[in-house]
């Protein structure tokens, strides 16, 4: 009997113990990185993206390398090469990354989330992933958007080495100056209150 009740007294004070990191663990404020911005317009999806505008091509993801692999590996597609230096519009997910980065951010076919405890070489992101560069904001914080966003921009092929990350990037885009104003305005922008309608 001491035995069986020692045991009941163990269980109780595990069960109290768990309860009180729980209790703990609740009362911590969010992180503002690990809370999503509002989707400005700029950069919402709809159902029907429609025509990208004059001078702008639509590039997807999947004709950024050639297919299929051959023995050389992963190979910029001719597309990739014939948009270089041109402006493009791609649709993607913002990769989720912890501590949030600055000046720039990573744009996936899936979501996708990092921190920096991951090695550069071993992370679980997609070779597609396209490293969006915002100009002029090199210390700004990058808001994280939920769900699909919509960019615009100037593309560039060719590795290229981020000195925040190490990771190696074979594809960028530097940012439309009016994408790159909406996104990073994004975070300061007021929550709308509960119950409000739409205008």
């Amino acid at each position: 009997m001491p035995i069986v009740a020692r045991s009941i007294a163990l269980s109780a004070a595990l069960i109290a113990c768990a309860a009180v990191e729980s209790a703990a663990l609740a009362a911590q404020p969010a992180t503002p990185a690990s809370t999503p911005a509002r989707t400005p317009a700029a950069l919402a999806v709809h159902k029907d993206l429609g025509k990208p505008p004059a001078g702008v091509t639509d590039l997807k993801f999947h004709d950024i390398f050639k297919t299929p692999v051959g023995d050389k590996g992963l190979e910029p597609s001719a597309t990739l090469l014939a948009l270089d230096g041109k402006r493009v519009r791609m649709v993607g997910y913002m990769v989720y990354q912890q501590p949030e980065p600055r000046g720039m951010f990573l744009l996936s076919p899936l979501p996708a989330e990092i921190s920096d405890e991951d090695e550069p070489l071993a992370d679980d992101l997609p070779p597609s992933v396209v490293a969006v560069e915002i100009a002029g904001a090199a210390n700004r914080p990058v808001p994280l958007l939920p769900g699909l966003i919509r960019i615009s921009g100037v593309l560039h092929v060719g590795a290229r080495t981020d000195t925040a990350s190490g990771r190696i990037g074979a594809v960028q885009i530097a940012l439309d100056a009016p994408i790159a104003r909406a996104l990073l305005g994004a975070r300061s922008a007021p929550a709308r209150p509960a119950g409000a309608g739409a205008r």
